[in-house]
């Protein structure tokens, strides 16, 4: 059986990427450990920075529309600023997609893998919650043997983008549960 471990870290969908880290960094005392830019895709893609303090991390993401809207401006408009998914750090990823996968859970896109110079790192999305919301889980793995990734990579957030942009292209409006068939 997989071990959920805790909370990996919160993501935030802005406005003001720069307002949102002058906010975490010089005044909430939070510090930047990892940024990217245009991460996504040529039809969109999205800004991103990563603060932490002591063991608790946020994420902050902005939208970049190019040739289409990009997820974050949708979420934004259609729910406001906020949290868009929190990333729950499990000891075994694949056991724990099974056993949810068992219970009827869907996932937007399969297992995403990557390193950071630290260690491994697996990511996987499940889709939103609820219907009319717009939070979603994240299953992240960062543990592998004595290895450990304390970061975030590129490729992965930018593949993980990917497949909720492909879903938002298509008109997929899909929960993580078939909520219309509860016993």
């Amino acid at each position: 059986m997989g071990d959920t471990v805790g909370i990996d870290h919160i993501t935030l969908c802005v406005n003001d990427l720069h307002a949102a880290e002058h906010l975490f960094n010089n005044i909430l005392g939070f510090q930047t450990i990892w940024s990217a830019n245009d991460v996504g895709s040529d039809r969109s893609s999205m800004d991103t920075i990563v603060v932490q303090r002591n063991n608790i991390r946020v994420a902050l993401m902005q939208g970049r529309d190019k040739t289409g809207k990009s997820q974050i401006t949708e979420f934004v408009e259609r729910f406001g600023p906020g949290i868009q998914h929190v990333a729950l750090e499990v000891d075994d990823i694949e056991t724990v997609c099974q056993e949810w996968e068992a219970h009827g859970v869907k996932f937007s896109g399969p297992v995403k893998e990557g390193r950071d110079g630290f260690g491994p790192l697996r990511q996987r999305f499940t889709y939103p919650l609820f219907p009319g919301s717009g939070i979603f889980f994240e299953l992240t793995q960062r543990r592998q043997g004595q290895e450990q990734s304390k970061t975030f990579v590129k490729s992965t957030v930018e593949s993980l983008y990917q497949d909720i942009e492909r879903n938002q292209t298509q008109g997929v409006e899909q929960t993580i549960i078939d909520f219309g068939h509860i016993p």
